[in-house]
């Protein structure tokens, strides 16, 4: 009978043991999930932030186009200037340092201009918009600039980015602005007033 009584106790001690172990494995298997869970969350993380990160600002900036008035005179087509060492897109100052020119194409030579008064943009080849040239045509600037007729461009600018640390000056042969980030844009559907 004792010896049936130690089977029984023994048989009961199996089970509990046995219990326990599959009690342990519970908890590793959760474990895993969780672990093989936080793979997976990091994994995507990880991918989400890689591909927000091929989007720079400046490919995000090409989805705006915006209307603005931009005011010139015709002697601007030189007088009006910036500096930088780095381009944007093909697209570059008429200096490349404070008395060095910037040696290329018109059309990809980018200006100062403003818009609204304070917001500055730099826009390669505006002269060279239809609207634009037909106006500068009709007055060359062949006389003082005080004495050229102040105009409004009304356009829409297709934003291409910002190009960092830029100068600017308003008039030949003066000093350079301030560095300053400015957005760089093409002009289309330009229309003249003045």
């Amino acid at each position: 009978m004792e010896s049936e009584h130690e089977a029984h106790n023994q048989a009961e001690q199996e089970a509990h043991e046995h219990e326990q172990a599959a009690g342990a494995k519970t908890p590793g298997l959760s474990r895993g999930k969780i672990f093989l869970g936080l793979i997976i969350a990091a994994i995507v993380i990880f991918a989400a932030y890689f591909a927000t990160r091929r989007i720079s600002p400046n490919a995000a900036a090409i989805l705006r186009t915006t209307p603005a008035d931009i005011t010139l005179v015709t002697s601007d087509r030189t007088d009006v200037a910036c500096v930088s060492q780095k381009g944007l897109q093909g697209y570059y100052c008429g200096f490349s340092t404070e008395i060095i020119n910037w040696q290329g194409d018109e059309t990809e030579q980018a200006g100062p201009v403003l818009h609204g008064g304070s917001h500055q943009y730099l826009i390669p080849g505006l002269f060279l918009e239809p609207a634009i040239r037909a106006r500068y045509q009709s007055e060359p600037p062949n006389k003082p600039r005080e004495q050229l007729k102040r105009f409004t461009a009304r356009c829409q600018i297709k934003i291409i980015g910002k190009l960092a640390g830029v100068r600017t000056h308003w008039v030949a042969n003066t000093a350079w602005g301030n560095p300053e980030d400015i957005e760089v844009g093409t002009v289309s559907g330009c229309k003249i007033e003045g």
